[in-house]
This record gives structure tokens, sequence and C-alpha cells, in this order.
């Protein structure tokens, strides 16, 4: 039962540990590396660090970014690199073209993604990359991460066709029809509650389209025009504030007003509730060493939490593998390790309890002759 009691109290310790510490705790033996490793315990180390952030009243959120962010959307060039998005410690990047990397910057583990299969008419899209939207994201549902990629077969058709990737069966899909609306302003999915969102447009009708990552459905929200303070410019942008969708103006995030989706139902943002909270942007960091890239992130920088970035990506230092099936593994190892110590203290509790038999029936033989009269015993 000591055994059994120690190894819980162990995995509570650990799960309070940063992740730098974690990687160092995997070399301890082979039975820290697998619960280490063990999906339940790494989802057990996430909860505890989103609680630590959520608990922290300076803190609004953790956010991800380039080495710097911009107001500008120069995303489409395909000489830079741009995040697609981030989620629960994983982040998705594009280093070009349509080509995409999944890395958790903290454990520095890397995965590069097939390149999605539709190609389209590249005499049209001149100096631009192929894919006109994107977004990463989590499904709760299938316990997955999924990169979703938006196509136009010209640059002047006005539907869109989403492909959708998850990390488990690593291959492409198509996503139901085409949409019938184009990506309007900004090309990142900004993901709010299991949905991934963007600006989109068809004539003059502009919406913002939800995709769910569970049910892989589209639904259309309407913006806030029926507000009188609020007046489309071509400059708007989403991004997140207090775990709510938000709009906001790039042209002065800081000075301009916000509107919050809470209750299915859009409200103007009190910035006052900012004065008193603070966000920690990471920024992704890469060392070449012989001639493969390894990705990191800075400690953090502390930015105003109403400011340019509200468009950046949420993000957590976490143990998420890009690799889901070494999540399994590690699950099995540390299942098997665990049955082996509690075989191992039923073993010792049976033995001990043999033993204790014994004894007591020689104690209980002895007692039933008087003192003088006990048997001899020769030896």
């Amino acid at each position: 039962m000591a055994a059994e009691l120690s190894f819980d109290v162990i995995e509570q310790l650990l799960v309070r540990l940063d992740v730098e510490d974690l990687i160092r705790c995997k070399s301890v033996c082979k039975s820290w590396h697998s619960l280490i490793s063990c999906p339940r315990f790494v989802k057990a180390h996430l909860n505890h660090a989103y609680d630590n952030d959520r608990h922290n009243p300076q803190l609004g959120h953790r956010r991800f970014a380039m080495s710097g962010i911009t107001n500008v959307d120069d995303s489409l060039y395909m000489d830079d690199t741009h995040i697609v998005g981030s989620c629960d410690g994983l982040v998705c990047f594009s280093p070009e073209d349509v080509e995409f990397v999944v890395i958790n910057p903290s454990t520095r583990e890397e995965k590069k993604l097939p390149n999605p299969p539709f190609r389209p008419n590249m005499a049209e899209i001149i100096m631009t990359r192929e894919v006109v939207c994107w977004g990463f994201g989590y499904d709760s549902y299938a316990d997955d991460y999924k990169l979703v990629a938006g196509f136009r077969q010209t640059y002047s058709k006005k539907r869109t066709r989403f492909y959708v990737l998850s990390l488990k069966s690593n291959i492409w899909r198509v996503i139901g029809e085409e949409v019938m609306y184009r990506c309007r302003e900004g090309i990142d999915g900004v993901l709010c509650g299991g949905a991934l969102h963007w600006f989109m447009a068809a004539a003059k009708k502009k919406v913002i389209i939800s995709l769910d990552l569970s049910k892989e459905e589209f639904k259309e929200i309407s913006l806030p025009t029926e507000d009188e303070e609020y007046k489309w410019n071509g400059k708007h942008r989403l991004g997140v504030i207090e775990e709510c969708l938000c709009i906001y103006s790039c042209r002065s995030p800081l000075s301009t007003n916000k509107w919050v989706m809470k209750n299915n139902k859009w409200e103007l943002y009190n910035d006052h509730n900012c004065e008193a909270k603070y966000d920690v942007a990471h920024h992704l960091t890469g060392r070449l060493h012989s001639s493969i890239h390894y990705y990191s992130h800075d400690d953090g920088t502390r930015v105003p939490c109403n400011g340019d970035y509200i468009r950046a990506s949420l993000f957590v230092k976490s143990l998420v593998s890009p690799y889901p099936h070494l999540n399994n593994y590690y699950e099995r190892q540390t299942r098997n390790t665990k049955q082996r110590q509690e075989q191992e203290v039923n073993k010792s509790v049976e033995s001990s309890a043999k033993g204790n038999n014994i004894r007591k029936r020689k104690r209980n033989r002895c007692k039933t002759y008087p003192k003088h009269k006990r048997p001899l015993v020769w030896i």
C-alpha cells in the first residue's frame, strides 16, 4: 500500500512542475518517463497550467506570435513564415506556400504535415499563397487536433472550399460543400469556444463564418450592425478577450471600441477591465543546427491585453505531443508499470500475512501445553 501511495504522491508533485523541469525528470527512471509521457498525466498537467493562469488576477491571456505583430495583413506573401494557430501548447505555422508544420515549442517536438491536395489556378494568384484562409484547433469529441485550410479555384471566385486534416489521421479531406463566401479581412481563423471564426463576404453581405471543429458544421454569425457606434470600415479584425470572441479595429486597438460576444449577443466592451491586467506574448524562435531548425519560444513579454496582440493565438506551456500515437504507447507503458507495482504490493502483503499466520499457529500450539510440559523440539 505504501508503494502505491508513494507513486500517487509523486504524480501529484510532478504535475505542478514546469515543462522544462518535467523534461529533465524524464531522465530519472523509466517509470517516471512513462508517467510524464502518459496522456492522462499530460492532460492533468495541461489543466493545472490553465488553472494557474486563470487564477492569476493580473494575467489576461498568454499569446503566441512571431517576433513581432503588425496591423497590416502581409501574411499572404510566400516569403513570410506565418503562424496558423495555437491550441493547448501546440503551434501550427506555415513556413512557405502551402507547407504546414505543427510544433510544441516547449518540448521542441516537431511534425511536418502533408501538403493539401487542392491546387488552384496559380495564373491568377501570383505572389500570394494558394490558401486563402486557415485555422488550427482542438476537437473535444474526437480528442484530436485539426488543421483547416480554405481555397478558391481562382482569386476572383466568391466560393471557398475547406479541407481539414487531423493529427491522428494525417490525411486531408473536404468539409461538406463549397461555402458561398470568400474571406474578407484576415486569413487567420480565430479559435474560440471550440470553433474557428473568419470574416467573410458575398456580394454586399458581410458575416462571420464559424466552423465547429467537432461537428464540422458552418454557421453564420451576424455583425453588430444594430449598434450605432459600429461602422464597418474594412479594418476590423477578430480576436479573443476574456475568452470571448471580439471585434476590434486594427488601426488603433488601444483607443477604439471593441465588441465581445456574450450569450450569443454582441456587447460593447469596457476597456477599463484591462487596466489592472496584462497579457504575456511568447514569440517563436528558431535555432539552426546541422541544417535542421529547432523551434522554441522566449520567456514572454508583457503587453497590453487590449492592444495589437488581441489577434494573436492563445498559448499555454504544455507537454502535448504532435504525435498522437506516441501518447497511446506511453499510456500502455504507464498502465503496465502501475499494474506491476500493484502486483508487487499484493505479493508483499500476501507474504507478510502468510508469515503472520505461521507465527500465530506456533504461538497457539505452545499455549495448549503448560510451560513445564511443553514438548521438546529437537534440532
